[in-house]
């Protein structure tokens, strides 16, 4: 899914970084979705007000905003995606 991009250099990589807040941990959006089934996953990190969940098993992540709507990196950027079938491929074993 990730095509050719360009690494960032510099300044750029130090903004990435400092976008990314490690804590607290926001389990919020996942248990609206898919309650107990939360387990299967990590909490990553927080990035533009986006959570970053990570599957135990296949280490394909989840990202979904406060609200619970989901999200799929597409290149360089997010776009949304409808939950269920982004779950569908995040759990689906490698």
């Amino acid at each position: 899914m990730q095509g050719c991009k360009s690494i960032p250099r510099g300044a750029e990589i130090a903004q990435a970084h400092r976008d990314i807040e490690t804590e607290p941990a926001n389990w919020k959006p996942l248990e609206k979705r898919i309650g107990r089934r939360c387990g299967e996953f990590m909490w990553m990190f927080r990035q533009n007000g986006l959570e970053y969940y990570k599957h135990i098993d296949t280490r394909r992540y989840l990202i979904l905003d406060q609200k619970g709507k989901c999200y799929r990196q597409k290149g360089d950027q997010l776009v949304r995606t409808g939950f269920r079938e982004e779950l569908r491929i995040i759990t689906r074993a490698i």
